[in-house]
């Protein structure tokens, strides 16, 4: 199957008042046509600064692709000029950010945000992009779009805000829509309308969506394979299927061992120890190695590979080995 995405060992660094800092470090993942991949991990494991790099967004002057490849349809966006690039963005591959009340511009109604894009995209005039925007209020759900393009964001709710940044990801039919935790801010029933929402879209114009959450639920519902990502790092990737009935590494077990479970009666929720070390200061070794719970003496010096199965990748020594007892032989393959 043709991948549409393919992100070949990517390294981000930003530049730090103490040197330079690289939040992603070798990264590899792919989406294919039609596909949904989710994006999952802790806050600051380098997801949404992967998701800025891939739509050209990282902050200019401080952030920079320092290695690797971002071919969008074989094209390599790393190569590419900011005017190429705008081309592209908005129009061919596309952004749901997490909060809409700070991506959307609050002196501008929501009609005039939407038809910029549509006019800027698809060429048409000002009515038009007019009709254009009211249309995609409509197909997102939003009732009395005619009045709602002349509101201003901070007059509608929450929901209504994201279903507003949809409709403009969305306005020129995008190959690929990367959702950055788009129901993060919502409560419980709208975040369910908005995966609804997003869903359908999917099965009418057979997008591409790469979601990026913190949520396992979520994940278990939208996606068809899962990366798992932990200190900037790829730690493991399968099939949704794959990835909840048999996760591999500790930390993936982690995750799902934290979720709630109707089944079982717990007085305490399971949770990982610890936190997500910072840029600067990554432990030796595995990345996870301080908060592991499996963690043997070879684990902390020797950095594992991602060892790749079939379908079935994980970063860890004790999957690399079999989980038996690590030793001189895991040094000697390091």
């Amino acid at each position: 199957m043709q991948a549409i995405l393919q992100v070949e060992n990517l390294h981000i660094t930003f530049r730090g008042e103490e040197g330079d800092i690289r939040p992603v470090s070798g990264i590899d993942f792919h989406v294919h046509a039609g596909e949904t991949l989710g994006i999952v991990g802790e806050s600051g494991c380098g997801k949404s600064v992967t998701s800025l790099a891939v739509m050209g967004l990282l902050p200019k002057g401080i952030g920079r692709v320092s290695n690797g490849r971002i071919l969008f349809q074989n094209q390599n966006l790393t190569e590419l000029k900011q005017t190429e690039l705008q081309k592209i963005r908005g129009k061919e591959m596309a952004m749901i950010f997490q909060e809409p009340m700070t991506s959307l511009n609050p002196v501008y109604t929501v009609g005039e945000q939407l038809g910029e894009q549509i006019r800027l995209h698809l060429g048409l005039n000002k009515r038009e992009a007019r009709e254009k925007a009211a249309e995609m209020l409509r197909m997102v759900g939003i009732p009395r779009a005619e009045q709602i393009i002349r509101e201003y964001p901070h007059q509608l709710s929450g929901g209504m805000r994201q279903r507003v940044m949809i409709a403009m990801a969305m306005s020129c039919d995008p190959k690929l829509l990367i959702a950055d935790e788009p129901t993060t801010a919502l409560d419980v029933t709208i975040q369910a309308q908005i995966l609804d929402l997003m869903r359908e879209l999917k099965a009418k114009q057979g997008t591409s969506i790469v979601f990026i959450t913190h949520d396992l639920g979520v994940v278990a519902e939208m996606c068809d394979r899962v990366v798992v990502m932990y200190a900037g790092q790829v730690i493991e990737e399968a099939s949704v299927r794959e990835l909840f009935q048999n996760p591999q590494h500790p930390y993936t077990k982690g995750l799902i061992a934290s979720i709630p479970s109707l089944d079982q009666q717990r007085r305490r929720l399971y949770s990982i120890r610890g936190t997500v070390p910072h840029p600067s200061a990554m432990p030796g070794g595995c990345r996870f190695a301080p908060r592991c719970d499996d963690v043997q003496a070879a684990c902390r010096e020797n950095p594992p590979l991602l060892h790749a199965g079939t379908e079935h990748k994980c970063r860890c020594w004790l999957v690399a080995k079999g989980g038996e007892e690590l030793g001189a032989d895991v040094a000697g393959s390091a």
